[in-house]
Parts: C-alpha cells; sequence; structure tokens
C-alpha cells in the first residue's frame, strides 16, 4: 500500500512572451522606464474598467527576471496577498521588486491605503533581503511613482 502523505513539488515556470518589447525590461532605471514596462504587460482593456496590481520582478542590475499579475479587483480597490507577491521573488531569486496598480477614475493621487500598502510591502521585501524599488499608480493618461515623489 502506498504511502497516504503527499507532498508536492513546487516549481516556477518561465513563460517567454514573444510579444513584449525586450528594450523595455533591460535597465530599468527610471520610474518613465518602470511605467513603459507596466503598459507592456498590463491588461489596457480594463485600465478604466477596475483595478488589478501587477509586479515586475529584477536581478541588481535592473534587468527583469518576470513579472506576475498578482491581483485583479473591482471598480475602486484591489485586495493584495503579500504571499503571492513575495513567492515569485524568493523563486525567482530577484533582488529588486517594483508594483503598480491603476486607478480606473484616473486621478493618480495615491490614496491612504495606497500608502499603507506601499509600507507593508516595503518592509516585508526588506525582510526577505530585497528592495521595493518603485510603486507606480497608473491610469489611461499618465502615472504616479511613490519612488520620484520620495515616498521610497
Amino acid at each position: 500500500m502506498k504511502n497516504q502523505f503527499i507532498a508536492n513539488e513546487l516549481r516556477l515556470t518561465y513563460h517567454k512572451n514573444e510579444l513584449l518589447d525586450p528594450s523595455h525590461f533591460k535597465n530599468v532605471n527610471s520610474s518613465d522606464k518602470l511605467c513603459q514596462a507596466f503598459r507592456e504587460i498590463w491588461n489596457i482593456d480594463e485600465i478604466e474598467i477596475r483595478e488589478s496590481f501587477y509586479a515586475i520582478y529584477f536581478n541588481s542590475r535592473l534587468n527583469a527576471i518576470g513579472y506576475r499579475k498578482i491581483a485583479d479587483g473591482g471598480v475602486d480597490m484591489v485586495i493584495v496577498d503579500l504571499r503571492l507577491l513575495i513567492s515569485p521573488a524568493l523563486l525567482s531569486n530577484a533582488k529588486l521588486i517594483a508594483i503598480a496598480h491603476n486607478h480606473p477614475t484616473g486621478q493618480l493621487e495615491p490614496s491612504q491605503s495606497d500608502r499603507m500598502l506601499t509600507g507593508k510591502i516595503s518592509d516585508a521585501c526588506e525582510l526577505m533581503q530585497m528592495k521595493l524599488i518603485d510603486h507606480i499608480i497608473l491610469s489611461s493618461e499618465g502615472y504616479y511613482s511613490f519612488s520620484d515623489a520620495g515616498v521610497l
């Protein structure tokens, strides 16, 4: 009789998206470049419909290792599970993380919830010896960078 205990092997898989422009994911050293990278992976058809939350994971030279959509939300909020955000960073040996979410209303000013979430994510990254390099708020017209604003 087989052992009843089952241990599942967890794997990180990589899928090369041929539609992405590789130049947007190399040496991403400014908020403008970061915004371009997020716009490359974003479901632009929904940017004015509902909030979504994405992460891009980087090595120490600011070259993207990968990206992941963390969550889709409603018309004015998205709930982020820190474990879903941090686990791909750990599995891919990322050193740096950038995050983004959108405001369907077009309002780029961060809410108090946005500020609190950014602090929690920054603290979690620091605990894992990683760094949150920016939190971008996107709209169809522009973006807000926590890093440019001096918050990170």
